[in-house]
């Protein structure tokens, strides 16, 4: 069963214990307060997971996995023991070393969760559950859920192993722009209705659905279709490789001839925390994150060549221009490009996955179909502010082989966001 499958239905358990309220999983305008200080979270990352330690008065510590991907915060009492909801003070600790459990005596607390809801529920099938790669998997007790942080801004720096969390990231979207950031609006979503055993459950979306490129080249000498492939991806920090359905990378295929087939790619096997799931081991020469809503007359990589274009000038005649109604001039997204010299390694699952099928009947009609999992991997060279008491989410670079370009919404900012993004880089599209 997928992560997000076995969250969603868990989340149900709430109807055994309403006397302590669900808010926070129920109601998606409804917050914590802050929880955290100025200083960085160290984290463990050498399973691909942000872990860090969970301390619990009159508890022993446990490793636990923070995922922004979860909606609500799981504590595991063991395998065969009855689900229960309770309520809870609990601190986030720091992680120590890259080797083993992040939680020791020496774990630093660096967040305090008040009044976290925590549900108890062994979250997959084997007697001791690890997240990472087959080869390499830590084991891990609880799930860090997005509900105990809806007050706050989580910073990811996970070029540097650090989290952090935050009261909230200041700016308004143009300003934060302007200081070259990308800005990517209302990216929450998700939420619905649950029914288990005849009972209904609400519960808030704050999945961060993400509008995506899959080998992204804006080269005007390309016809469209060769310069991408589109995606829609949910971002989650309890996986480090990034999923992606069978579909989707067929459509990479096609827009990039040189790409090896996916029959010809090894198979290999990864932990989520809800359990193993295998497929075929391949990767992106290129992936772009597009800060586009889905209602967009224009797809994440007409997005992408449009940005190259229109930043830089007005269409001209012989342009393919992507503004519509014969206009030389349009408003383009933030898009972050990410473009590793060694790629962006993807493991490449059946369509029918259950964890992508639950995010797809979650997320319907609201957004297009759900294609992939955005891991952590693939985050190492940026920055990103999960900023949910604004309703968005900004992103920066902060490694090579990625690229910010902030939105550009008049040509008076043209200068600004040049800068920004520096010299181009396609001879003939400028």
């Amino acid at each position: 069963m997928g992560l997000s499958t076995r969250v969603a239905r868990v989340a149900a358990v709430c109807v055994l214990a309403a006397s302590t309220g669900c808010t926070l999983i129920t109601d998606s305008f409804l917050t914590n307060g802050f929880s955290g200080d100025q200083y960085p979270i160290e984290v463990e990352l050498a399973s691909g997971a942000v872990m860090v330690g969970l301390r619990q008065p009159g508890v022993v510590d446990r490793s636990a996995v923070l995922d922004l991907l979860s909606p609500v915060t799981l504590v595991d009492p063991g395998a065969g023991i009855a689900p229960s909801v309770s309520t809870a003070d609990v601190v986030v600790l720091g992680a120590r070393g890259l080797a083993g459990p992040p939680v020791d005596e020496n774990g630093q607390p660096r967040a305090k969760l008040t009044g976290a809801q925590l549900i108890a529920l062994h979250p997959c099938e084997e007697p001791t559950c690890v997240v990472g790669p087959a080869t390499q998997p830590l084991p891990f007790e609880a799930v860090i859920g997005a509900d105990v942080l809806a007050g706050d801004a989580v910073r990811l720096r996970l070029g540097d192993q650090h989290v952090f969390v935050l009261p909230d990231i200041g700016g308004a979207d143009d300003d934060r722009g302007r200081a070259c950031d990308a800005v990517f609006p209302s990216p929450y979503r998700g939420g619905g209705t649950l029914v288990l055993a005849g009972t209904e459950l609400p519960f808030g979306g704050r999945r961060v659905a993400l509008q995506a490129c899959l080998g992204a080249d804006p080269d005007a000498a390309k016809p469209q279709g060769e310069r991408g492939a589109d995606a829609l991806l949910v971002l989650s920090t309890g996986i480090g490789i990034t999923l992606l359905g069978e579909t989707a990378y067929r459509r990479y295929v096609k827009a990039h001839k040189t790409a090896p087939s996916l029959e010809s790619l090894p198979t290999a096997t990864i932990n989520l925390p809800s359990g193993a799931i295998s497929g075929h081991l391949g990767s992106l020469d290129a992936l772009s994150l597009v800060a586009s809503s889905s209602s967009s007359p224009r797809a994440p990589c007409r997005q992408t060549y449009g940005s190259h274009l229109i930043v830089q000038r007005d269409c001209v005649t012989e342009d393919d221009c992507p503004c519509e109604n014969g206009d030389t001039f349009c408003a383009v997204p933030a898009i972050i490009e990410l473009s590793p010299p060694t790629g962006l390694e993807v493991l490449v699952v059946n369509d029918a996955e259950p964890t992508l099928q639950a995010l797809r009947t979650e997320l319907r009609p609201d957004q297009p179909e759900v294609d992939g999992i955005l891991g952590t991997n693939a985050l190492r060279t940026t920055e990103i502010d999960v900023d949910y008491p604004h309703n968005r989410v900004l992103a920066r670079c902060s490694g090579v082989g990625c690229v910010t370009r902030p939105g550009l919404a008049q040509r008076s900012d043209r200068d600004q966001i040049q800068r920004c993004v520096g010299p181009p880089t396609t001879g003939p599209i400028f």
